[in-house]
């Protein structure tokens, strides 16, 4: 209990001495097993090409607008005085939006506390990471804890509009609806199923990236892996839930060249070679696969 406190202070006293600065941003965490940081900056390029200007902190990257460099903190939700300085940097620097990856470590130290979520995106669970919290059931409540708190959260009007409390949600993972039931003012699913409000189908995997149709038309990624397909989604799906131009956050995907080690490729004569984070049985599963 001892130590729950401390954590909560040092995040409070974090926010405090920086000013609260996710007050004053639109803030979209990233959660789920995997996928995240693909998820993530999906979501920037398609912020960005519709003209709000946006910051991420993510596993691989961090970003301030369109100026990036890697993560040097060896974490995806660093310390909470690095968190909210860097968040009070992209403030200084003019974004309207920050993406914050959140784990469940993360969650678990109270480094979310006082970062004031108004979009929450799920991209799946799987049993991992479990040794951190004992079970897939304690894993899966600490970032549920985030669902929970969002409906609660300060509603914000940012860039002359009203920002909502909204969850978007994988379709496609059957632990989606527990993550979408929660109370918030607005929910929106996405993926490959039937029932998805962002719906789509035919993916192709190809040497040159992967492709789908969203109703008519069709969608041509920079990126290889089919995986990408719905990470790319929730960019559609949030941009959806803010009312912001489809085709400008659809031009934004098709333009975005990868995320850093995320099924990069580095070379591709005399033969090419692949860089992939993955390092967890299910991760690697898909990788393998999509690189066959």
């Amino acid at each position: 209990m001892a130590l729950m406190l401390y954590y909560w202070f040092k995040a409070w006293l974090a926010a405090l001495i920086y000013g609260f600065p996710a007050e004053q941003m639109i803030v979209i965490g990233v959660t789920g097993t995997k996928g995240k940081s693909s998820t993530a900056n999906f979501i920037w390029a398609g912020l960005t090409e519709a003209g709000i200007k946006t910051g991420l902190i993510g596993t691989a990257n961090l970003r301030i607008g369109r100026e990036e460099r890697l993560n040097p903190y060896h974490m995806t939700m660093p310390d909470p005085f690095i968190l909210q300085g860097f968040l009070k940097k992209m403030l200084k620097a003019g974004c309207g939006a920050a993406v914050v990856e959140t784990t469940s470590e993360g969650i678990k130290d109270c480094r979310h506390f006082r970062v004031n979520y108004d979009i929450l995106v799920f991209t799946n669970l799987t049993p991992e990471h479990i040794e951190a919290h004992g079970s897939l059931l304690n894993y899966k409540l600490a970032k549920q804890t985030v669902f929970r708190n969002l409906g609660k959260g300060r509603r914000k009007h940012i860039l002359a509009r009203d920002i909502p409390k909204a969850i978007a949600g994988n379709a496609d993972s059957p632990e989606s609806p527990d993550f979408l039931s929660f109370e918030t003012d607005r929910k929106i699913t996405y993926g490959f199923n039937m029932e998805a409000e962002v719906k789509v189908d035919e993916l192709r995997e190809a040497r040159d990236g992967v492709s789908y149709r969203l109703q008519n038309r069709k969608i041509q990624l920079r990126v290889i892996g089919g995986f990408n397909g719905w990470n790319s989604l929730a960019a559609i799906a949030v941009g959806r839930l803010l009312g912001l131009d489809e085709d400008k956050i659809i031009h934004g995907l098709e333009i975005f060249p990868g995320v850093p080690g995320r099924m990069e490729i580095i070379q591709n004569e005399p033969f090419t070679v692949i860089v992939d984070y993955a390092h967890e049985p299910e991760s690697l599963k898909a990788l393998f696969g999509a690189v066959k």
